[in-house]
């Protein structure tokens, strides 16, 4: 028996250490991401997020709202605990002069905080049926920032869950219809509707986002604060969005983007066309070593990431959250070689802060309990908060 247990010991060891080597052994080691953020200033910084915005809205940003009526807590929401809410708004939106519609629901908490804090909870992608609305945990997020006293705005992506619109007319008023949902149906979206609008595809995933900031911006004071947390295709939509718009005050993407040249460090993480449009995101290799490291896109992931974090008016912070062990993708070390650089470039620009969470406690592909007291309670926390800013 003696045997048995050192020998246990020996194999818990050494499998330690192995996991202990790996995170040291990360791949890039001489990795330099410096090229891949265009902007030393805060100025060069806001001409940049300029670019982006006028890439999807040429005209300049939606201010239409969405169409809001007050409902019974409805079957989308049928996990969350009703004695958590005081009342559900649904939300209809309307995505510019498309006709094609999207649906978000505003929970309102029993006990509202004061000042208030609005946060919008990005499911992304979810498979069709309504067994599957708020797994991964969000339906936890939802009910943790309902305790809290947080109002929360739950939203989904195009052509999944329960957004059902798959027809639209183009500008010049053609009809298009798209077939496909999900996955298939976003690769869809960039085949069939991107040669037409050139940058403006991205409206069908972003601008529902945007106008749900306009209606809760409008009933919102100076006081009162704005969060997006995300999962997977909602955490790319909350990189996005934060760095679209500069009046999401906290972020916290989950498990939602990595840049461009670490994905093949990361199995599965190339993600779908929304996540590598190459005119967008593009990274060049300059110096011939098969990796690229430099910028040439409108915006680079690196750029995205830093925009997220910083504001000219007021403070803003973004914590990247990443599954170490994640069953999905975005998972191992590779993010050590943008990490600590990024933190430090936002620092000096002093224009906000970001930051990275890694989550170890688990394998999957979700919003953990580890990050909600983590990262979450601690963002919407009011000693936190007035410590932090």
């Amino acid at each position: 028996m003696r045997h048995i247990r050192l020998t246990a010991a020996i194999l818990i060891g050494l499998a330690q250490t192995t996991q202990a080597q790996m995170e040291m052994d990360s791949p890039l080691p001489e990795f330099n991401p410096e090229r891949m953020v265009r902007f030393e200033s805060v100025s060069q910084a806001e001409r940049r997020r300029e670019s982006l915005q006028k890439y999807i809205w040429p005209e300049g940003l939606p201010s239409t709202r969405p169409k809001v009526s007050n409902v019974m807590q409805p079957s989308e929401l049928e996990k969350v605990s009703p004695d958590l809410i005081d009342h559900v708004d649904r939300f209809e939106i309307a995505v510019g002069p498309f006709d094609f519609e999207a649906i978000a629901f505003r929970v309102v908490p029993r006990a509202m905080r004061q000042p208030a804090i609005r946060v919008m909870v990005h499911h992304g992608h979810v498979p069709d049926g309504a067994e599957h609305y708020l797994d991964a945990g969000v339906k936890e997020t939802i009910e943790f920032l309902l305790q809290h006293g947080c109002e929360v705005t739950v939203m989904q992506m195009p052509l999944v869950g329960w957004n059902q619109d798959s027809t639209g007319i183009f500008p010049d008023q053609t009809p298009f219809k798209l077939s496909q949902r999900g996955t298939a149906g976003h690769q869809e979206m960039f085949t069939q509707l991107e040669p037409h609008l050139e940058g403006q595809t991205f409206r069908f995933f972003l601008e529902p986002i945007l106008q749900v900031v306009n209606e809760l911006t409008a009933v919102s004071d100076a006081e009162e604060r704005l969060v997006m947390i995300g999962l997977s295709g909602g955490g790319w939509a909350t990189h996005m969005a934060a760095a679209i718009d500069v009046r999401i005050d906290d972020s916290v993407p989950v498990a939602g983007a990595m840049p461009l040249y670490a994905r093949a460090y990361s199995p599965g993480s190339k993600g779908d066309t929304e996540q590598y449009h190459e005119p967008l995101y593009r990274e060049v290799d300059r110096d011939g070593d098969g990796i690229p490291e430099t910028a040439a896109g409108v915006a680079s992931w690196l750029e995205i990431f830093a925009l997220g974090a910083m504001s000219q008016k007021q403070a803003r912070r973004q914590i990247q959250v990443l599954n170490f062990y994640d069953s999905c993708c975005f998972s191992g070390d590779i993010y050590r070689t943008y990490d600590t650089f990024l933190e430090d470039r936002i620092q000096q620009l002093g224009t906000g802060s970001w930051s990275l969470f890694v989550d170890r406690t688990h394998r999957d592909h979700l919003i953990s309990v580890e990050t909600l007291e983590k990262v979450v309670k601690p963002l919407i926390s009011a000693a936190s908060t007035s410590e932090d800013r």
